[in-house]
């Protein structure tokens, strides 16, 4: 009898086929559009999402933001919210980061990815693990934890964007 229920329960196991796709959290690095298909002739813009928008990212291009849900071409301009000990972060200010070789210059409300698990102390003050969004992520920078705010606790549906006083 159990070797029949591990062979039931097996089968079930092996033929089983998700019903939805897991979503997740993005932030949008640079202004994207939503579309209402992936492809083809018929394809027309729905909304245009800008930078540092909390988006829910369904998987295969498929996008929801404020109410509209449809297709991006540009996923590569969505950055994870939280990966792997990485979170998504917003400059407060435009500022100069150090890297291991050489440095980057980043701007208010630019996002960047920080690691707040990898410390670096530079002429006495301590830097948190930065990388930064350049036609591809550039991951050897540091940041003052001060100069950035995380965007992880951001809810969907809104935008991540700071005015200097």
């Amino acid at each position: 009898m159990k070797k029949l229920i591990t062979i039931v329960l097996g089968a079930l196991l092996l033929f089983s086929v998700p019903v939805a796709a897991h979503a997740q959290k993005d932030i949008v690095i640079e202004t994207t559009g939503i579309f209402n298909v992936k492809f083809g002739s018929n394809k027309r813009l729905l909304r245009t999402v800008p930078q540092g928008a909390i988006v829910n990212y369904m998987g295969a291009g498929k996008l929801s933001f404020a109410g509209t849900t449809g297709y991006s071409l540009l996923t590569d301009r969505l950055c994870p919210v939280s990966s792997n000990g990485w979170y998504a972060a917003v400059m407060k200010r435009n500022v100069r980061i150090p890297g291991d070789q050489g440095s980057a210059s980043v701007a208010l409300n630019e996002v960047v990815r920080v690691k707040p698990t990898a410390t670096k102390k530079i002429n006495g003050v301590t830097y948190i693990k930065c990388a930064v969004h350049n036609d591809g992520w550039y991951w050897n920078f540091w940041v003052k934890s001060s100069d950035v705010v995380r965007v992880d606790n951001i809810p969907y549906n809104n935008i991540a964007k700071f005015t200097s006083l």
